[in-house]
């Protein structure tokens, strides 16, 4: 597996979709500082799953979207596309090209893809464990990362070592479990606590259950007793109203008797009254006639009253109004004159005000003139009050400057005087430091000699030959060890897994099969899998598919043969089966696949073709696997499903789906993986055959080296005795030469320290001289502005005066303008007046005039109305005598008419006494029959109310209550009793009426939560078995892991600085993983020491040592670098380029970001970024 090709949109500086493709070898990224290179490295972690924005240098996450400059707007998202080459199938996923893409939107919404389907984040960072490309990997180092291997603390290096040994996954599925197991422990808690509680509600509920019964009990009673009550009510009510009822009667009887006297009487009485009412009618007749005849003579005589009243009152009229036209004449007379006065005021009033504006005017004037020169004069003020203000700040300023400068003059002065004698000292420490250097010098020259004649006695090649073949065979041995031990544990896991499958599902079924062998020998029994002979292995996953469940289904020849069977075993025995009955089969209409002819290379054919089996079962795939079509990939299942979409299943060999009804799915893994015993058997045989073929390889090469470590210890003996020899003599070369080094060193530091402090001391002099100058200017103008200031404020004085005189002056004139427009204001209103009075002596003069004409009128009508009532008064005099005439006639009839009705009036009096004493008697019986019917209505009601209360209460109807007249021998003591038991149901206190309900259901909510608490216990110790057994293999890896990545730390490390050695040293704690690693770095020619002595190039190149040893021990697809050789000199750099074109690396593929010269040489390919625009980067490349 390789990375193809990196594509870059909107992420951080690179704005424009940026396209960068790779190749197998040394892929080198160079560009100025601050180009974006190393934005390359955070795209790449970003897309492969990193979360943490600080680890992406930045704040926040959209920090990551390009925010725009100058030309370009920011972009409202980012997008980076990741493809990789999977031909090698370690990615565990079926496709030969994988393309993975993240995008961030502006909002903060990201999404994910895997080969352009929609994803979760987690499925990307699961694809890439256990690959060295999973979070903090060693194979992605980000700029700066590389000091931090060695800077951490030991224990935070493990990680580095647990991607080397690929237990990450172990890692994630364990975190994943103890997670469960958390919620486990959680919920076995939270379900005790139920438990708990339900325990002690079901005692609450228990002896609730048993008072709700003895309320029960007593409360019946209570029924009864109340009943037999109610039933004595409805006996003595139904007997009252009996007698009730036979005494209405009676007095109904009584009335109708004396109803008919009644009746008898009143005939009598009503002819009696007949007679007088015609009498009556007369009498009033004549009575009404004589009525008529006062009434005209009343009417005539108040009329003719009426007319001389309203004679006398016109006769008074005339010599009022006569009167009134005289007054009239002297109020006309009068306005005249007061017309004329009115006209002269006006005249007065409008020449006073033509005086009094004229003076107005003037006054203005005047205000006018005085206030523009107030004006001049306030912003001329103004102006010199701003320039008074700034030259006070200049002031100010010029103030500090010169305190500043002298201070500083000061402090110049102590600095001069201290580098004087720091330069004397300097060179009397040189003259000391030059004779030392001379002596050392002569001392080296010797040793040299002595170690070139020891050096050519060596047989240093040979050695190293050998120990290079045994290190190769060593290599290779180990390889073999962990292949054998990661192929075994394999096996083991599947073994268990089959064991487990076999304990859970197969026994129930072999015991199923044995039965139905038993019981019909000659009909088939077998599993689907097991009948199929072979599945050729590119179609084991569509067949996988295309089965699904039914894998591990029964084939049987007869489905009531089978259905026998099952009713024999138990449910322990048996509880889920899934059966293919061949007799069913049979039935079922087959579909036919001979409407397609295979012409496209890219169909493969139907399913029950490319397997093979017996003939007897063609009819069973025909119906499972005949409309199952197999295609090529995807695009040629979508391809041809426009075809033949619901006809035939289509499935590609990549796991896409498409249904008869259109339904799309798609299996990215196995479906079945390890639930599948078919496949887990296959896989066991395969594995032990490749464990057998290592054992083998393993025993030859243990031969191979014995035989090289018999000839290397005879040459390694020899040259030992040469090397102390040796290294007696190079230990004091070594320690002559760093003196001397030392000594050369400290000549150079006194060099420059000396050629500084005259630098420095010549600088500070020409500072001191600028000072003075300044200092000398400063005064010169503080001087200046202070004479300017006091001018300015001389000035500013005699404006302030002449201000004061013109605001006084102006004063004066303001209140004279005010007194004029007051009295302009008071004449304008007495015009007014005058006005309004002329316009009311005008219309009371008009007013007059009608007056006197209404008068006039007046006087001429009354005197006509005179004459006409004195005509009137004569008229009826004559008709009142006549009407007095008339009225003597009707009273003599009235008279005879009276004594007529007095006779017939004494006859009905003596008749209606005896009526009356019928009628007295009559309402005596109705008042005793109304006194019996009101007590009826009574017992009735009380009756009903008895009925309805005992339907509502009781359910019972009224007949029914006669069951219950024996429950008591009386009231008084079914009363008794009834309080008593009422006594002992308030004794019992708060009943609750759903406590036996409530209990029956706690009761079995406790049963049900009992089972469940111990299936949860039950997970929970499984869980935790299979932490101990993730954590042992973990372990085991872990530290086989560490001691190859020990070997070859070694080798690199002495390849990288030309000898010396570097070792790695885990300290044993009770849980490996959480051990601290040590790294020991002795380069060459140096004392052991400590990694935080040792310079920032030799940390460096030992954390690149670790760096590639971790990852020759697990070698991840490809690397990617960030300026891991930034600290490295010219010399160092090139060992890293040597060290990356060497053989074990040549067919490795690594992205190095660098400003090496010599890495960049040792590249295949070459990016160069730039930013030609603010901002943006842009990509150019260079192919070697």
């Amino acid at each position: 597996m390789f990375l193809k090709e990196l594509e870059i949109y909107g992420f951080k500086s690179f704005a424009k979709r940026t396209k960068l493709s790779f190749n197998s070898g040394i892929t080198a990224i160079v560009g100025p500082n601050g180009c974006g290179k190393s934005n390359i490295t955070d795209a790449i972690r970003w897309v492969l799953g990193e979360q943490n924005i600080r680890s992406l240098r930045g704040k926040q996450l959209i920090d990551i979207v390009f925010s725009g400059n100058h030309k370009e707007k920011p972009l409202n998202m980012a997008e980076v596309s990741l493809t990789l080459n999977n031909s090698e199938k370690i990615l565990p996923v079926v496709w030969e090209e994988i393309n993975i893409k993240r995008r961030i939107y502006r909002s903060g919404e990201t999404e994910n893809f895997i080969n352009g389907f929609p994803c979760k984040l987690k499925d990307i960072q699961e694809i890439f464990m256990n690959t060295g490309l999973s979070k903090n990997a060693y194979s992605i180092v980000a700029q700066g990362e590389i000091d931090f291997i060695l800077s951490a603390k030991p224990s935070d290096r493990g990680y580095l070592f647990e991607e080397a040994a690929s237990i990450s996954k172990y890692k994630y599925e364990k975190e994943k479990i103890l997670k469960n197991i958390e919620e486990i422990h959680n919920n076995l808690d939270k379900v005790f606590n139920i438990i708990s509680e339900i325990k002690n509600q079901l005692v609450i509920l228990e002896e609730e259950a048993k008072h709700l019964k003895n309320y029960k009990i007593g409360q019946e009673k209570i029924r009864d007793l109340e009943l037999f009550l109610i039933y004595q009510k409805y006996d003595l009510y139904r007997t009252n109203l009996s007698k009730i009822n036979k005494i209405i009667e009676k007095y109904k009887q009584d009335k109708c008797e004396i109803i008919k006297k009644i009746e008898e009487k009143e005939l009598a009485i009503n002819a009696l009254n007949i007679d007088l009412m015609k009498l009556n009618r007369e009498q009033e007749k004549y009575k009404d006639e004589n009525y008529e005849i006062n009434n005209r003579n009343k009417l005539y005589q108040n009329k003719l009253d009426l007319i001389a009243q309203k004679k006398i009152d016109l006769e008074k009229r005339l010599i009022y109004l006569k009167k009134e036209v005289k007054n009239i004449s002297q109020k006309i007379s009068t306005s005249n004159q007061n017309k004329e006065k009115v006209n002269l005021s006006v005249l007065e009033i409008n020449q006073k005000l033509e005086d009094f504006n004229n003076k107005l005017n003037y006054l203005n004037r005047e205000y006018i003139k005085k206030t523009k020169f107030i004006n001049s004069i306030n912003l001329l003020n103004n102006n010199f009050k701003k320039i008074l203000k700034n030259l006070s700040e200049k002031e100010s300023f010029l103030k500090e400057k010169k305190i500043k400068y002298e201070t500083t003059l000061k402090v110049i002065n102590i600095n001069l005087e201290k580098i004087k004698e720091k330069k004397k000292f300097l060179e009397n420490q040189l003259k000391v430091l030059i004779m030392k250097e001379n002596d050392f010098r002569n001392v080296t020259i010797k040793k040299s000699r002595n170690i070139k004649g020891i050096q050519q006695k060596l047989n240093e090649d040979k050695i190293k030959e050998i120990e290079n073949n045994l290190k190769k065979i060593q290599l290779d041995l180990e390889k073999d060890k962990q292949s054998v031990k990661l192929k075994e544990e394999r096996r083991d896991i599947l073994k268990k897994i089959l064991d487990n499958n076999i304990l859970k599902n197969d026994n129930k079924i072999e015991m199923f099969c044995f039965k139905y062998s038993q019981e019909y020998p000659n009909n088939i029994c077998k599993k689907l899998i097991k009948i199929i002979d072979q599945i050729p292995s590119k179609y084991e996953k569509v067949i996988e598919i295309a089965l699904k469940e039914s894998l591990n289904s029964i084939v049987v020849s007869n489905i009531s043969t089978a259905l026998n069977i099952i009713s024999l075993l138990s449910k322990n025995e048996l509880n889920e089966i899934k059966l293919i009955s061949l007799d069913l089969i049979k039935k079922t209409k087959i579909f036919s696949n001979n409407q397609i002819k295979i012409s496209d290379e890219n169909i493969y054919g139907f399913a029950d073709q490319i397997i093979t089996y017996s003939q007897e079962y063609q009819e069973l795939f025909k119906v499972l696997l005949g409309h199952v079509l197999i295609v090529k990939d995807i695009q040629s299942a979508l391809n041809f499903s426009k075809e033949y979409l619901g006809i035939y299943k289509i499935i590609s060999l990549d796991g896409m789906v498409i249904d008869l009804d259109g339904s799309v799915s798609i299996y990215l893994n196995s479906m079945n993986g390890q639930e599948n015993i078919f496949y887990l058997e296959k896989e066991i045989k395969k594995l032990d055959e490749e464990i057998e073929d290592l054992h083998t390889q393993i025993i030859k090469n243990k031969n191979y080296i014995e035989k090289y470590n018999n000839i290397y210890n005879s040459w390694l003996e020899e040259n030992n005795k040469i090397k102390k020899l040796l290294q007696q003599n190079e230990k004091e070369n070594a320690d002559s030469i760093n003196n001397l080094n030392e000594i050369v060193l400290a000549i150079h530091k006194l060099k420059d320290n000396l050629k500084d402090i005259l630098n420095e001391e010549k600088n500070i002099l020409e500072e001191k001289r600028n000072i003075l100058k300044k200092c000398y200017t400063f005064k010169k103008d503080h001087n200046t502005i202070s004479e300017y200031k006091i001018n300015i404020k001389n000035v500013m004085q005699n404006i302030s005066i002449i201000i004061n005189k013109r605001d006084n002056h102006i004063n004066n004139i303001i209140k004279n303008i005010n007194d004029v427009k007051s009295l302009i204001l008071i004449n304008k209103e007495k015009l007014i007046n005058l006005s309004e009075k002329k316009e009311d002596v005008s219309s009371y003069k008009n007013e007059y005039l009608l007056e006197l004409e209404e008068k006039k009128n007046l006087i001429e009508e009354y005197t006509k109305n005179l004459i006409k009532m004195s005509k009137n008064i004569e008229e009826f005099s004559v008709q009142i005598d006549n009407q007095s005439k008339s009225n003597t006639l009707s009273l003599k009839k009235i008279e005879q008419i009276k004594i007529t009705v007095q006779n017939k009036s004494n006859l009905l009096k003596s008749t209606l006494p005896e009526k009356n004493n019928q009628q007295k008697l009559n309402e005596l019986i109705k008042d005793k029959q109304h006194k019996e019917e009101i007590l009826k209505v009574q017992y009735q009601e009380k009756y009903d109310n008895l009925e309805k209360e005992v339907n509502k209460n009781y359910n019972l109807p009224l007949e029914k209550l006669q069951f219950y007249k024996n429950v008591s021998t009386s009231q008084k003591e079914a009363n008794q009793q009834v309080d008593i038991l009422r006594e002992d149901i308030l004794k019992m206190g708060q009943i609750n009426f759903d406590a036996e309900s409530k209990y029956n259901n706690q009761l079995q909510r406790y049963n049900l939560l009992g089972e469940k608490y111990n299936k949860i216990g039950e997970a929970k110790k499984y869980l935790k078995i299979l932490i101990s057994e993730i954590d042992q293999i973990a372990m085991e890896r872990f530290k086989e892991t560490f001691n190859r990545v020990r070997l070859y730390f070694n080798e690199i490390f002495k390849k990288i600085f030309s000898g010396g050695e570097g070792d790695l040293i885990l300290n044993f704690n009770k849980n490996i993983l959480q051990s601290e690693i040590d790294i020991i770095a002795h380069p060459p020619e140096k004392k052991m020491q400590n990694i935080e002595l040792l310079s920032s190039g030799e940390k460096a190149l030992t954390a690149i040592a670790l760096l590639f040893a971790l990852w020759k021990v697990n070698p991840s697809p490809f690397c990617f670098f960030d300026e891991i050789d930034t600290s490295l000199d010219e010399i160092n750099a090139e060992k890293l380029a040597s060290l990356l074109k060497g053989e074990d690396l040549n067919k490795s593929q690594l992205i190095i970001i660098t400003h090496q010269k010599s890495t960049m040489e040792a590249a295949d390919t070459l990016y160069g970024i730039t930013m030609e625009e603010s901002g943006i980067s842009k990509l150019v490349s260079v192919k070697f």
